[in-house]
């Protein structure tokens, strides 16, 4: 067996033969006496122990609080720790994080569980939701309001981010302590929603030419045939994509997305004329809602969002000054162009928000309990 899959069965092998002789050990007495008259007391227990510590750091991920760990560390690095400007001609490049696939993460297929991709998911975004927002949210909440509608403006609370849904679609199964990287990175935005998405991959199997934010960094510079022809199977090297949505609120006002990517300077010069971009489900014919700011043309009803992800507060870090770079030579068209081509496939996700409507309340095939 070769490729990613036979090199993990050592692994997977010698895990699986330490977990149950320590196992074996503290059950069963008989070889408990057998292995203390060979090797003695002492050091029967120093290898019980020592087989416990390697299994749990061999999954220390799944420890209780490790996720709340993983989540806020993304939120204090991006917010407080990274320095280097995000540019607007980089607003759809992907930002990268890694993992591992632990033994608890696996089902009893031995694959990664279904339910466990979405916790990797989450540090992924809360990286790059972190970074694209940090400057803007904080701008927001120092008063720089300039433009919105004044019920807005005097409406109590701070602005924050929540998260409004999520798809995944598997592809691959992930082997017991594979290693992965998610590429996360904007796809697209509406009048109300900014569209996340994520593709878990394999490890090292993608190479960037560069780091934007870590110029440090060292990129791979392929010859412009080979990385075509690379470009063309990345598919290949996938596990699963996913999709998400985000808002952007002041209490029960939600604020367009757009406005917050100008305050975070993510947008290049927008043409005279030019006006926010509309809800990509919306009709002409829509109700008003009383969750749009006033002056906003999107009349189509809010609901909202299923799960608050992150919470982005007045007091951020200094590193949201302006950029002493200059300004690059990414167009307005060119952006909006890559805007609206995202949003083609975000429209399909949006259209999601309809399976409310399918749930029934008559009579049912039972009732069941996943526990006794």
């Amino acid at each position: 067996m070769s490729g990613p899959r036979g090199k993990n069965v050592p692994i997977m092998g010698a895990l699986l033969s330490l977990g149950i002789a320590a196992g074996a050990l503290t059950l069963s007495k008989d070889l408990r006496y057998s292995a203390y008259t060979c090797i003695g007391r002492n050091k029967t227990k120093i290898i019980l122990r020592s087989l416990g510590l390697l299994a749990l750091l061999a999954s220390f991920k799944n420890f209780p609080f490790v996720w709340h760990y993983r989540i806020f560390r993304a939120f204090v690095y991006q917010i407080y720790i990274q320095r280097h400007p995000w540019q607007p001609r980089h607003l759809f490049a992907p930002m990268i994080t890694s993992s591992w696939n632990s033994l608890f993460d696996c089902d009893y297929n031995f694959h990664k569980s279904n339910s466990t991709y979405f916790a990797d998911l989450d540090i992924a975004r809360a990286h790059l939701v972190a970074a694209l927002v940090r400057v803007g949210i904080r701008r927001l909440n120092r008063g720089d309001e300039e433009g919105l509608p004044q019920d807005t403006k005097t409406r109590v609370g701070s602005y924050n981010v929540a998260l409004g849904g999520v798809a995944c679609m598997f592809q691959r199964e992930v082997e017991p302590m594979a290693q992965f990287e998610v590429y996360t990175r904007v796809l697209s935005w509406d009048r109300k929603w900014i569209y996340i998405v994520s593709h878990m991959v394999r490890a090292g199997k993608i190479k960037p030419e560069g780091y934007i934010m870590q110029p440090w960094r060292k990129g791979e510079k392929n010859c412009a045939a080979g990385l075509k022809q690379e470009e063309e199977d990345l598919s290949k090297f996938i596990y699963a994509s996913s999709i998400s949505r985000y808002v952007v609120k002041k209490g029960r006002i939600t604020i367009n997305p757009e406005i917050v990517l100008e305050r975070s300077r993510l947008l290049p010069p927008k043409p005279a004329g030019v006006e926010l971009p509309p809800r990509s489900e919306s009709t002409a014919d829509s109700p008003p809602s009383s969750d749009t700011p006033v002056g906003e043309e999107s009349r189509t009803q809010i609901s909202g969002p299923e799960q608050v992800a992150a919470t982005l507060t007045s007091k951020f870090g200094s590193n949201g000054t302006t950029s002493s770079e200059p300004v690059d030579s990414w167009s307005w068209d060119e952006m909006e162009k890559e805007r609206l081509r995202g949003l083609k496939l975000a429209s399909h996700f949006d259209a999601l928000s309809g399976l409310s409507s399918e749930l029934r309340a008559g009579e049912v095939l039972g009732r069941f309990s996943d526990w006794i």
